[in-house]
């Protein structure tokens, strides 16, 4: 392998996964090659996926001196594959591999049933992509395997957005109308234009907390999306409010409802934007019980920063004038940039403002399958609150 050098915090480079452009000092290797790293007094660091043409220059993926070729690819896929069994049984879904978190940077991949979507986020990994997809089908052996590598961060590395199917093993499957099981609740799921992969693995664990705390008569899902919370709820309550500004999401909430036995009176589902629903909700002085709160990122870059805190304020502030006397309140965000101090001040001011009491009763991350590797703190990104209403 070619050498690059760096300068700057050693420490750094030896606890965190990434090294930006302007610590690069020279590298003579091409785009996508790997590299082993040293500092300017030659001591070395580890081998990385180098490219010049990124902030992120290099992306370390181990701190010997290895390739990353199709059998370490493969290595690595078994190793994160059993860890998910600790959590996860055979027929679940979940996210197997977590990017820089399972040593395989700018890699998502994610197993639906018996079938696998992935997702390539770095030029690394774009130039390994025929390593990436037979050691997928050598591990795993889905009955498809679906590229939906469209995310904000390939847009960074400067690659083109990239979706198709690679692999099928049975021809009426129907990858629009696909269905997996969570926790015994039936879920369609739209490969080709859902969110994401597809549907929010990483809410799994959050999503039984949801189903324990929730009580009640009426419940509210705010950014419902294809009805993830909304199935829990309607496991506890009488009825849930479920208001998304996706037609195309709420048409698969209502499918979700008939998988499942609920009748369609029990949940209404609105194709509304959130904000302009609550100001409404307002207005009439509706009231719920049990309120979930689970928007879309808010921020893509730092300088958003403050205008996204005053949107979970302001959503915050909204659904507390809704809530019953003595109800709850989960909120989340999704976004690196929105740490645990921005979402206490949140819950602080908008709980202040409110002059009620609230206890908070869970703190949520993302679940077990999204792992936060200890030196990558932007490994961690899911963050939420529940919190109820103490009546004295």
């Amino acid at each position: 392998m070619n050498r690059v050098f760096v300068k700057g915090d050693v420490t750094r480079c030896l606890l965190h996964p990434w090294v930006y452009s302007n610590n690069v000092i020279n590298g003579d290797a091409e785009k996508g090659d790997c590299v082993e790293v040293y500092t300017k007094n030659k001591k070395f660091l580890g081998s990385a996926i180098y490219n010049p043409d990124s902030s992120i220059s290099l992306r370390f993926y181990s701190r010997d001196k290895e390739e990353l070729d199709y059998l370490a690819i493969k290595k690595r896929i078994i190793i994160a594959l059993k860890r998910r069994r600790l959590f996860f049984g055979e027929g679940d879904s979940f996210r197997v591999v977590f990017s820089e978190s399972d040593m395989l940077p700018g890699l998502i991949i994610d197993k639906y049933g018996d079938g696998v979507v992935v997702q390539i986020n770095s030029y690394g990994m774009e130039k390994r992509r025929r390593d990436v997809f037979n050691a997928i089908l050598d591990v795993l052996d889905p009955v498809f395997l679906y590229e939906k590598s469209t995310s904000y961060a390939r847009l960074q590395e400067k690659l083109k957005p990239r979706e198709k199917l690679i692999f099928k093993k049975f021809e009426d499957l129907n990858l629009s109308e696909y269905i997996i099981e969570e926790d015994g609740i039936k879920i369609m799921v739209d490969i080709e234009k859902g969110q994401k992969t597809g549907y929010f693995l990483d809410q799994r664990i959050n999503r039984r907390k949801i189903e324990k705390w929730a009580e009640g008569a009426t419940g509210l899902d705010l950014f419902s999306y294809t009805g993830g919370f909304t199935l829990r709820m309607l496991k506890r309550m009488r009825k849930v409010y479920a208001v998304d500004i996706s037609e195309d999401a709420l048409n698969i909430l209502k499918k979700n409802l008939q998988l499942n036995n609920f009748s369609n009176d029990r949940c209404l589902a609105e194709k509304k934007d959130v904000f302009e629903f609550l100001d409404e909700a307002v207005y009439y002085k509706i009231k719920f019980d049990f309120i979930v709160i689970d928007p879309p990122a808010l921020i893509r870059k730092a300088e958003g920063k403050r205008k996204a805190i005053n949107a979970y304020n302001r959503l915050l502030r909204s659904s507390i004038k809704l809530l019953s006397k003595g109800g709850a309140i989960a909120i989340f965000s999704c976004s690196n940039y929105i740490k645990w101090e921005d979402m206490y001040n949140i819950l602080k001011e908008a709980t202040g403002y409110s002059g009620r009491n609230f206890v908070i009763l869970e703190m949520m991350s993302q679940s077990p399958d999204h792992p936060v590797l200890s030196t990558f703190p932007e490994s961690e990104y899911l963050r939420g609150f529940l919190i109820k209403e103490v009546i004295p």
